[in-house]
C-alpha cells in the first residue's frame, strides 16, 4: 500500500512493528519519527504491507537532497524470507524512478544481519557508517558553557528568512552539497516551525549553524557545521554547548541525541568531550539507478 501521509493508526502500527523488530533483533531502527508524522501532502513516501489488520512490513523514503533519498524499513520477524521487503523496495524504487531520483541510500542498523543480507543480494554498495550518540541530562544540571577565548564574542541567534543565503553557504561547505541542494535544505530549515535553527556569529560574522528538533523530552541535534576557516579553534564545542544549554532551559529535556560519521574522529572527540557516548551505528548502502 503506497501512502501520501500517514494516519494516526498507521503511525501506531509502525511504532508497534518497530518495537517488535528492535526487541527481536536487539537493535534500534532509524525511522525518523518526526518526519513520518509530518509527511507533505501529495507525495508518496511510505509503503506499508498488512496481513489482515497486522502491519507486517514498512518502508519509508526520506528526501534531503534533489538527487538522492535515504530509505529505511523493516519486516515482522515472522514474515521474513517471504519477499515482503523486496516488494516494498521495488515499489519505492519505482517511485524514485518516477520522480527522477538517481541515487538510493539504504540505512541498515549495523547488527541487522537480515538487512545486510538483503542489501548485498540486491547489489547495494557499502558507503559509510554513522554513530548514534546520546547524552542524558544528569541531576537536572544544564550543559555548561566552556570558558574559551571567544566566549564573549560568540553569539547564537535564531535563523530567519534573511539567513537563507548564509545557511546555504554553510550547508555547501559543511556537507559537500551542490548549491541547489544546499539552498533547498536552507529553505526547508527556515520554513519548518518545529525545528529550532541557530546561527552562530563571531564578532558579528555568521560562522556556523546548528538545528535541534525536540520530541517528548528528546532533543535531536543535526545540521551542525562551521565555515572551513573556523574549524579546529574551539568554536564548534562552544556553539554546541551554548545551543544545548538554551534548549535545555526551555524545559522538559531528558536527553540529547545526534549522529556523527564514523570516519570523522575530530567530530567524535568533540561530542565525547561534551558528554555524549556512542550507543550503536548505522551502515549506509548505495544503489545507483540507471
Amino acid at each position: 500500500m503506497e501512502k501520501q501521509g500517514l494516519s494516526e493508526q498507521e503511525l501506531r502500527d509502525i511504532r508497534a512493528l518497530a518495537d517488535r523488530c528492535n526487541a527481536e533483533d536487539g537493535i534500534t531502527l532509524k525511522l525518523n519519527w518526526e518526519m513520518l508524522s509530518e509527511r507533505p501532502a501529495g507525495v508518496t513516501n511510505d509503503f506499508l504491507m498488512y496481513e489482515g489488520e497486522e502491519l507486517i512490513g514498512f518502508l519509508a523514503i526520506y528526501s534531503f537532497r534533489l538527487t538522492e533519498v535515504e530509505i529505511s524499513g523493516m519486516v515482522h520477524p515472522q514474515h521474513r524470507r517471504k519477499g515482503v521487503f523486496t516488494r516494498l523496495a521495488d515499489a519505492a524504487t519505482d517511485e524514485c524512478r518516477r520522480r527522477g531520483i538517481p541515487k538510493l541510500i539504504f540505512i541498515c542498523q549495523e547488527r541487522s544481519a537480515s538487512g545486510k543480507a538483503f542489501l548485498e543480494a540486491r547489489g547495494a554498495v557499502y558507503s559509510f557508517s554513522e554513530h548514534w550518540m546520546e547524552m542524558r541530562v544528569q541531576d537536572g544540571q544544564p550543559p555548561q558553557v566552556p570558558d574559551t577565548l571567544q566566549a564573549e564574542a560568540l553569539e547564537l541567534r535564531l535563523a530567519v528568512e534573511d539567513d537563507i543565503e548564509v545557511l546555504t553557504e554553510l550547508n555547501r561547505q559543511g556537507f559537500d552539497m551542490s548549491y541547489e541542494d544546499a539552498r533547498v535544505f536552507a529553505e526547508n530549515t527556515v520554513a519548518d516551525k518545529k525545528e529550532i535553527t541557530y546561527v552562530a556569529e563571531l564578532g558579528g560574522k555568521p560562522i556556523g549553524k546548528l538545528a535541534v528538533r525536540v520530541d517528548e523530552g528528546i532533543a535531536f541535534i543535526f545540521g551542525f557545521c562551521l565555515l572551513t576557516e573556523y574549524r579546529g579553534r574551539g568554536c564548534g564545542r562552544e556553539i554546541l554547548v551554548r545551543a544545548m544549554e538554551r534548549v535545555y532551559r526551555e524545559g522538559g529535556i531528558v536527553r540529547f541525541e545526534l549522529e556523527v560519521a564514523a570516519d570523522n574522529p575530530r567530530a567524535l572527540r568533540l561530542y565525547e568531550s561534551c558528554g555524549f557516548r556512542a550507543l550503536n551505528a548505522n551502515d549506509y548502502y548505495t544503489i545507483e539507478l540507471s
